[in-house]
This record gives structure tokens, sequence and C-alpha cells, in this order.
């Protein structure tokens, strides 16, 4: 097919005039919810109110051969499926003579390529059941089915485009991490401590309890020293002895989570560690300091299952070594997690800004493992900047002996962090600007409109200040936008209008 080409529809009478004949036709009514006529008194102020609702996304002509051969129309629309993303409603009427010829498949052929850079995460596609060729041109243009409803008395089956896979906004992920704070003395009081943890962090809302599962042989040299972090003179080899889970820990521990509503995750640091997790998790995790670990990369890669990797001082050449190495070998979907690799870390060491620069260098989702003391301020604040991830040691009392409980969130505060990144979600919204349901009532009631400030008699000329007025209708029917009340100046109304009554088009 020729190429199309694309036109911005103004409010403009010639315009109003062309999509209401193409409206009327015979064919388009049978496919419209409203299958009556529209008639120009009425159309044309509906036209100038409700077809302009998006700025970045104006109506459009569709041209072809120097001909109009089709309009499509974008609305703003609350997302089916996840109201955190913006979409929006497309569309497509073709004109009576160009009907059958491919138009509406060429047009989505190169529509969502046009639209990618609008600021909109979905397209949004209704058709009517038993409109079997518009249905099967949204289906061959790669839109997905989601579900069939009922509009207006018809079965409408509606249908969804990604514009951004990349950029989807699901419910933040929360990890509470337990890391090695199931110790407690014996197999059996480490076994009862790490099923109350697992207990703790379902009862605040997390979806994850993650702990750690390392060998000391398999992760520092043999004479590797004692660390100044831990603030001890033991040698590091002899606490990760004490620290080591066993194997045999692993498969309790995720049927006790199934059993309480959370997802089981374990952090690997060897190829052993990773045979023994990888059976019972369906999200894997790489700490920090395993970023360069390529054996532990190429497995988690291999496993096809979602990988997070820590990003504790790395750089971005480490970064993206261990996405390339991940991608090389096979793996998929990948979430790169801002860290501060010190415990606990400063509040001037966070680099939260951090999300938003993995997100847009390395084109994958990305998040926070943070390891301030403070449950609430970081959490929240990576949410706000995109954080899809979020990893947050707890325990079960800061005065437990072990080196992770000191800095660790209790459960009272893993629950006032749930709490808080459930309700940033929420506060942020899709981010298109339309009016709120919440706004409807007040939006109604004050939003100035021309009003009439007395009564006005048939044939009576409508003067600002004289008989109308940009005003806040309270109660009365709201008028039209104050834009057009340089437009009425001087116009006959068309009947009685009782004074406060809204000034609406068909009255003068």
């Amino acid at each position: 097919m020729d190429e199309l080409g694309f036109e911005v529809v103004l409010p403009r009478e010639e315009h109003a005039e062309i999509v209401m004949e193409w409206r009327n036709d015979p064919d388009t009514l049978k496919a419209s919810f409203n299958q009556t006529p529209k008639v120009w008194e009425s159309f044309w102020p509906e036209f100038q109110k409700e077809y302009f609702t998006i700025g970045v996304l104006p109506p459009l002509f569709v041209s072809k051969e120097g001909e109009w051969v089709a309009f499509l129309r974008f609305r703003p629309q609350v997302h089916p499926v996840d109201p955190a993303r913006r979409c929006f409603e497309l569309s497509i009427m073709v004109a009576p003579r160009w009907r059958g010829k491919g138009i509406a498949k060429a047009i989505l052929k190169v529509l969502p390529q046009m639209l990618s850079q609008r600021g909109y995460d979905d397209i949004l596609a209704e058709v009517m059941v038993d409109n079997p060729a518009s249905l099967q041109a949204f289906l061959s243009a790669g839109f997905s089915k989601v579900d069939e409803v009922e509009k207006k008395g018809f079965k409408v089956v509606r249908l969804m485009f990604s514009l951004r896979p990349h950029q989807r906004k699901e419910k933040v992920f929360i990890i509470a991490e337990a890391g090695s704070n199931w110790r407690a003395g014996d197999r059996e009081k480490d076994l009862k401590q790490a099923k109350a943890l697992i207990d703790v962090a379902a009862e605040a809302g997390a979806d994850a309890v993650k702990f750690q599962v390392f060998r000391a042989d398999q992760v520092y040299v043999s004479n590797a020293g004692s660390s100044d972090y831990l603030e001890s003179e033991e040698d590091i080899s002899t606490i990760f002895d004490d620290l080591a889970m066993p194997y045999e820990m692993i498969p309790q521990l995720a049927k006790w989570c199934k059993e309480a509503g959370v997802q089981f995750m374990a952090t690997p640091f060897s190829p052993e560690d990773f045979a023994a997790i990888d059976p019972h998790v369906s999200v894997h995790k790489i700490a920090s300091y395993e970023l360069c670990h390529l054996r532990l990369l190429e497995l988690a890669a291999r496993s096809g299952k979602h990988t997070i990797i820590s990003t504790g001082a790395a750089g971005e050449e480490d970064i993206a070594w261990a996405l390339n190495t991940f991608s090389e070998n096979g793996g998929g979907e990948v979430t790169l997690l801002q860290c501060t690799a010190k415990y606990p870390a400063p509040q001037e060491s966070m680099n939260l800004r951090a999300i938003e620069q993995l997100k847009n260098q390395f084109g994958v989702s990305s998040g926070l493992s943070d390891h301030s003391r403070d449950p609430v301020t970081a959490p929240v604040a990576a949410v706000a900047l995109g954080a899809t991830v979020i990893e947050k040691h707890f325990t079960l009392d800061n005065g437990l002996p072990g080196p992770d409980h000191a800095f660790a969130l209790t459960p009272e505060e893993l629950k006032a962090m749930v709490a808080a990144i459930r309700a940033t979600e929420a506060m942020l919204g899709s981010g298109e600007k339309v009016p709120q349901a919440a706004e409807e009532e007040l939006r109604t009631f004050a939003r100035r409109a021309v009003q009439a400030i007395r009564p006005i008699i048939e044939g009576e000329e409508l003067r600002e200040g004289v008989n109308v007025a940009i005003l806040r209708p309270g109660k009365q029917v709201p008028g039209i936008h104050p834009k057009f009340i340089t437009d009425i100046e001087g116009k006959k109304a068309l009947s009685d209008i009782n004074a406060g009554a809204g000034i609406q088009f068909g009255d003068f």
C-alpha cells in the first residue's frame, strides 16, 4: 500500500462536517455503540468539547493518494489491568468508500511507532464481537485480547497493545531480607527463628522473604582475616562457617513460606548453593559482591528465571559486563538494584537517583536494596523514582547476636515500610493529568463556566456583565467553557434562560 499521511484535525466546522458525514454512514452506525445518526446542532458542540481531550494526541485524519481515508480519535482511559499504567483508547473510522481496502490494518501497522514517544504505556481498543473484520485487523497488528465486556447492551472485545513493555508499572515487589538473621543457636532453634521471620514478613505484607545460603570456603580465601565492618577480631571465615545454612533447611523454609503466603527466595554464593536453591525459587537474586561471579551469572541466566542483581560497590563497566554475560547465556528478565554496600548506609551515600539512571542506561527495571536504618524514607523516595523492587533487612529483635540484627528493621518497622510503599504507589497514580473521580463534585460545583446572571428572554442579545458572566455554577448546571464567551457576545438567545443557568451550545 502507498504511504499513509497523518494530519491533525482542528476544531473547525469543515473538519467536523466530514467526521459527522462518515459517522452517519449506515455501515459505520452498525458498528457504533450509539446507532442514532448525529445532527449538526448537537454534534458541533460535542466535537469541540469532547474530541480534543488529550493535548499530545489530537485527533488525526489519515490521507492516501491526496485524499482523507480515515479518522483517528484518542481518549484517556483508566487502564483495565493496571491503573498505574497510562492508557488511551484508540478509535478508527474509515471513510465509506475506502472500506475493505486494508486501510485500518495499514494504519495499525505504523501507528504504534508514531505514538511510542507520547508518554503513554498502552493502547486500548474496543471492538464489537460481531465485527470480525475490525477484530482481525487489531489482532494482526499485535494487539492482545484483554477480556470481553458488555457496553451499552453490546458484547465488546477489549484489546491492548503495549507501547512500553519494558516500563511496566506493576506493584512494587517487596523483599524482606532475613539474610543470616535466622541463626539462633542449635538447629532446632535456627529453624524456629527462621519460621518466625517468615511469619513476620508475611504479616507485614511483604511479597517475598529472602535468606542467604553460602559456604565459607566458597566465599573467602582461607586467610582473609577479620572485617572492620563487623567490629570483631574473629576471622571472617569462622563467622561465615557459623552462619552457613544447612541445605536441608531450604525445602523446609520454602514449604513454610508457601503455607504463609509469601514467596521464598535465597541468595546463593557458589554453584553448589545455586543448585540447592534453584528448585525452590521462581526468582533468583545475585548479591552485590557476586555481580562479577561469572559462574553464578551463567547459572541464573540459564535457569530462565527473573533475576535480581544488586549493584553495591559496582561501577557502570561492572554492571554492563554482568548484563552482557547474563544476556549471552540466554538470560531473560532482569532487575538492577541500586545499593550502597555499607551497613548501615549513611543517608548521604544512598544515591537514589541512580535508580533512574540504571533503568535508562541499561534498559531494564530497577529498584533499591536499602541498607539505611530508616524504615520509610529511602523506600518511599525510591518508589517515587520508579523502583519496581525494594529489598530491606529485617529482624525479630535488634538486640539479637549476629552481624545484621543491629541495622535491620523490627517487625513493626517492616510493617510500616510496606504500608508506606503501598500508599506511595497509590498516590503516584498514572501520571495522566485528567480530573480524578474524587474531584468530580467540586469540579462541577466550583469550576467556572458561562452562566446567566439574570433571567434572559428569547431574542435578547447575550452580553458579558449584563446578562452572562464567568462564574462558578454551584448546584446549577455548568455552562460552556469561558473560552467561548467572546464568541457568544451579541448572539441572540433562542429561548428563555433562567437566572443562574449555564449557557449551553444551542441556547443562542
